[in-house]
């Protein structure tokens, strides 16, 4: 194989309780498919690892033989200020991303948990989005391009470096959010957008849900278009979280309307201090566990999604949990929501918690839990209608079963 052991700790990380005897960090794309291609013959499992933040999303691995780090796989290989594109090698932190990007005024205009960690590959695997996604481009949008290693022993590309392809197949977007299950991400192309030159975040207090949820309503019929909105539990009751981009004047314009909307005594936290706020906001529902909490996203209908918070905010209480973050997005009815359950019956009074959500959301996944909490469930909730064409997929793809088995919904 063209690659080392590789391990900056002496060992591989922890795949959900599960450290794989054999650790790998090729130097480039083809030692990742060399790799593949003998764990196929050999008929073993492959985990791979990025920056290694999202290590508890998924299903616990039906086994982990052997792991490979993207890490010596980074940096950027092309970058067009003027065409507003750039490509990247997949182990490429997105801090070092933004990094780039900043002094030309341009971004990703996405949230990521330790930004520093992260990597492109595992952000695109995993697929999730933070807060922004109510009003900002996903990587969905913003992806134009990407290459893959395989079991096959062969690297495939999809879409290129034009921002308005619309040729072949969108094969690209299947890797998004796959969990690494159909191939390894080695690089990417992204179109990159100007950022606003300022922000601000106003938020406003409230004694009870409703009144949040009217105030939520009042900012979504107005002509403001927030890039995030946010109804969170606080200690004293609620609040709605209301982020603006924009110019300076715009900004201050916007701020002062939503004040006026929002009907109750609010703070305005100004740019700096706003995109601090809203960091810590994101990395609270990153995909992360202290072996004594969950991560849970649960959807609904938006005009439903107050319900819903409503809810699970009950079944809390009722579990002896302490919501350490409880957040609902009015835009896109889903609620986010990281607990902690503690004592001996923590596992057991997690699954009663689970259980009594499924029945009053569309869908519940369980973004991270102890490994084994979460044995013997499928976290990703129910069945996707889509689950046979996802199965056909992996047979095409991985018929080994190679790439992270029983990891993605379905056990595929």
């Amino acid at each position: 194989m063209a690659s080392t052991p590789f391990s900056p700790a002496g060992l591989a990380p922890a795949i959900d309780g599960i450290t794989p005897p054999d650790y790998f960090a090729p130097t480039d794309p083809k030692g990742i498919a060399e790799i593949l291609a003998g764990a196929a013959e050999a008929r073993k499992a492959v985990t791979p690892v990025g920056g290694a933040t999202s290590l508890a999303l998924g299903n616990v691995p039906e086994r982990v033989d052997l792991a490979v780090s993207l890490r010596h796989i980074s940096g950027i290989i092309s970058y067009e200020p003027t065409d507003l594109t750039l490509s990247v090698w997949a182990g490429t932190t997105f801090g070092e991303v933004t990094h780039l990007l900043a002094p030309r005024g341009q971004s990703l205009p996405l949230d990521v948990p330790f930004p520093e960690q992260a990597t492109i590959g595992g952000l695109i695997a995993t697929g999730l989005a933070g807060p922004r996604r109510s009003g900002s481009p996903t990587f969905r949008d913003l992806l134009i391009g990407i290459s893959a290693a395989h079991p096959s022993g062969t690297v495939t590309k999809a879409g290129g470096m034009v921002v308005k392809n619309v040729t072949g197949f969108d094969l690209m977007r299947v890797y998004l959010g796959s969990l690494g299950t159909l191939g390894v991400i080695v690089s990417a192309n992204f179109k990159v957008l100007p950022f606003g030159r300022a922000e601000a975040t106003v938020q406003g207090s409230y004694a009870e849900l409703s009144l949040a949820v009217a105030a939520a309503e009042r900012v979504r019929e107005s002509r403001v278009r927030p890039v995030a909105l946010e109804v969170s539990k606080t200690d004293s009751g609620w609040s709605l979280a209301t982020r603006i981009e924009g110019r300076e004047l715009t900004v201050k314009l916007l701020t002062d309307e939503i004040q006026t909307l929002l009907e109750t005594h609010s703070e305005i936290i100004g740019s700096e201090e706003s995109k601090s706020w809203w960091q810590q906001f994101t990395e609270a529902e990153a995909a992360t566990t202290n072996d004594s909490d969950v991560v849970i996203r649960a959807s609904a209908r938006p005009r439903l999604g107050h319900e819903l918070v409503a809810s699970l905010a009950r079944f809390v209480d009722e579990q002896a949990g302490i919501a350490e973050h409880l957040t609902w997005s009015p835009g896109l009815g889903s609620t986010t929501a990281r607990i902690s359950f503690k004592d001996s019956s923590a596992a057991q009074r997690f699954r009663k918690f689970r259980d009594q959500c499924m029945p009053v959301a569309d869908n519940v996944t369980v973004l991270a839990a102890p490994s084994e909490w979460k044995s013997g469930i499928d976290v990703w909730g129910s069945t996707p209608a889509t689950i046979d064409v996802m199965r056909a997929l992996k047979e095409q793809f991985d018929p080994n079963r190679v790439l992270n088995p029983g990891r993605f919904a379905g056990g595929i």
